[in-house]
This record gives C-alpha cells, structure tokens and sequence, in this order.
C-alpha cells in the first residue's frame, strides 16, 4: 500500500467511534454530488463538515483537480491531499452555525473552479463525497416538449391536494410552492408557481433548482434540475424536471438564489402524487 494510503486510512479510522455507529450526535452521510455546468452562476456545493470526523471529497470528473485554495486560512480545516486526487478535509473545531468557508479547486484546461462552501451541521456530517460530472441525455428535447404541453394544458397537470410549500423568503415577500407533478416512469415533471405577496412586484427568480434521492444503499444522491420558465400575470410557473434514480426511496428539492442555497424539502413520488 502507498504511504499516502496508510494516510488516508488513519485519518478515516481516526473518526470517532460514537460518530462512526450513528449512535449520538450528527448522522454520517455518503453524497454524490453532481457539479454545476456553470459553478460560478450558482451557490457553491455545500460540504458539511465537524471536527473529529475526516471528510474524503473523491473527484471524478474530466478535467483533473489542482491544488484546492481556501479563502480563510485560520488553521482551523487541514487539507490533505491524496495521490489519486482526492482530498481530505480535517477540523480541529466546528465551524459556527452561520459561518462557511468557500474552498476553490481549480481544474485543468479552461474548465471553471469547482466551488464548495464547508459548513458544520447539527444533524449531518459528510463522511465521503463523490463530485461527478453531469451526464449528456439524448432525452433534452422530447423533455422540454412535455414541459411546454404542461404550460397549455393545465387540466394535464397531476395536481396535489395540498400544494407543496419549497421556499419562502420573508425579506422579499416571496415564496414557492408545487403545485402538481406528474410522473412518466422516473421522469418528474413538477410545476412550482413563485408568488410575491407585494403588488406591483415581479415574484423572486430561483438561480436553480436542485434535486436530491436517497439511494438504495443509504447514500445521497443531489444534482441540477431543469427549471424551464412560464409566465402569467399574478404569478411565475416553472416546469422542473429530473431523472430518479433506480430504487431511491425519497425525493426532495431545493430552490437556490445566485448566492446562497435554498433548503431541501420533500417531494412525493410516483404513485402519492394527486391526480388529474
């Protein structure tokens, strides 16, 4: 075994037992994290991290990672570097409830930085994560043809019995909800209407949406949806859409602004959803 190796397994086996078995405090998670096209058009992807647990961020994406930069170096996150291009992520004490740090990793060629903000959690720490690229769907244009369909034909629409409320931002007055969503095999196609409780102002923009299934394994599985706008007079319709994984057991969704991402909340899968 390569001593870079050796490293890695001592750090991973120097988490705490409590926090290894899930007895008390934090939940561990594994997530795979599917990279934005655009990093710097969106909030970065979140890594959520706490002292005494070692977090490994596995980069599988085309272009190779540099060396990753922190924007604060206080001597607090440690970030080891391994031979295959992975990284591992080491506090000596948890960050404050609302504090991040941004981490840059530049990529080679003209590809864009990855950019993660660390956070610590109350509820969850990242024991691994997988950064993957997003694969190319020859299904791009009969999806946005559905979408369109949905915009005209509103009595198409699965609607729920009680609209899910995703985002609500007090600040601006603005909230979103999921109105109906409609299954076609593992295709969601979700209608979010955006409202402004403000007369004569235009209702909040989400920068993206996100989608996030847990795996059969237990595993996180979080990447970009579509988000295809409409237009009305009182209100903004958007058609989301995502592929779900084979076997996932829940589905939630996340509303992101331009610098800071919305909270994950569930979504009902195919076959709780209401009907037409």
């Amino acid at each position: 075994m390569r001593p870079v190796s050796w490293l890695l397994l001592s750090l991973l086996l120097s988490t705490p037992a409590i926090a290894r078995d899930g007895s008390s405090g934090p939940a561990l998670q594994r997530r795979t994290l599917v990279s934005p096209s655009r990093p710097a058009q969106v909030p970065p992807l979140e890594l959520h991290v706490a002292a005494g647990v070692a977090t490994l961020v596995r980069f599988e994406t085309s272009s190779r990672p540099k060396a990753p930069v922190l924007a604060r170096d206080d001597g607090r996150i440690q970030l080891v570097p391994t031979g295959d291009g992975s990284l591992v992520l080491i506090l000596t004490t948890d960050l404050a409830l609302d504090e991040q740090v941004l981490l840059s990793v530049p990529t080679e060629g003209n590809a864009e930085p990855l950019r993660f903000a660390l956070v610590t959690r109350r509820d969850a720490v990242d024991l691994q994560v997988r950064v993957v690229r997003a694969q190319p769907s020859t299904e791009e244009e009969g999806v946005e043809s559905v979408a369109r369909s949905l915009f005209a034909a509103p009595n198409a629409r699965a609607t729920l019995a009680v609209p899910q409320q995703v985002v609500e931002y007090n600040p601006r007055c603005s909230f979103g909800q999921v109105e109906s969503v409609l299954w076609m095999g593992r295709r969601l196609f979700a209608t979010v209407a955006l409202r402004n409780c403000k007369r004569d102002t235009s209702a909040w923009t989400p920068a993206q949406a996100r989608l996030r299934a847990t795996l059969a394994d237990g595993g996180l599985l979080e990447w970009p949806a579509r988000l295809l706008p409409g237009a009305t007079r009182k209100r903004q319709l958007h058609i989301l859409t995502g592929l779900l994984p084979e076997g996932a057991s829940r589905l939630e969704v996340a509303l992101d602004e331009a610098d800071s991402p919305g909270e994950f909340q569930p979504l009902p899968l195919a076959g709780t959803a209401g009907r037409p």
